[in-house]
């Protein structure tokens, strides 16, 4: 098609038949890696797990036998032995807590001058709000919209390829850190 002239229906009808063929097309690849995957991951996964579980008892030995020595790591705290760095390092810890509201309450209650430091309070435009303005209102305040107008809608109605893809990318990710 000439790109300087206006498309007709037929050049559409024909441009979509053909993008849902390379659709299908994809989704068919997907399928067949997704099943090439199972296939990998049934053959290898056994093996893996018993290797975790030896490895894991591994580490658990090595540590109890590092924390049945300390004298061994005075000076120096860390050492190197095959490629392994063992010993001892301080640890500063980190802070935690289950309820952020009754900690915040508390140092309302128990360190109100310090409240201010402590409690960390975070500003920004609600957009819900700031939807019910007009575009010359929300001009004034330094905001813009985009994308607004009329856009060209292209997707399938059979499904999203980039769903899909996305999903297949999830799924080797999810079962990469997970096994």
């Amino acid at each position: 098609m000439n790109a300087a002239a206006p498309a007709t229906f037929a050049d559409l009808e024909k441009q979509t038949r053909e993008y849902e063929l390379q659709c299908v097309t994809i989704e068919d690849l997907v399928a067949a890696l997704e099943s090439d995957l199972e296939a990998i991951k049934r053959k290898h996964l056994p093996a893996l797990k018993r290797q975790a579980g030896v490895v894991a008892n591994r580490q658990a030995e090595l540590q109890a036998s590092i924390e049945s020595a300390p004298e061994l790591f005075v000076k120096p705290r860390t050492l190197v032995i095959n490629g392994c760095k063992i010993g001892y390092n301080h640890s500063v810890g980190s802070i935690t807590w289950d309820d952020d509201a009754h900690v915040i309450a508390l140092i309302r209650e128990l360190r109100k001058k310090q409240a201010a430091i402590l409690i960390d309070t975070t500003e920004k435009p609600s957009k819900s709000a700031l939807k019910t303005l007009k575009p010359a209102e929300l001009l004034e305040l330094g905001c813009r919209i985009e994308g607004d107008g009329d856009q060209v809608v292209l997707s399938r109605v059979a499904g999203d390829v980039e769903r899909l893809v996305n999903k297949l990318v999830e799924k080797i990710v999810e079962a990469m850190t997970t096994e």
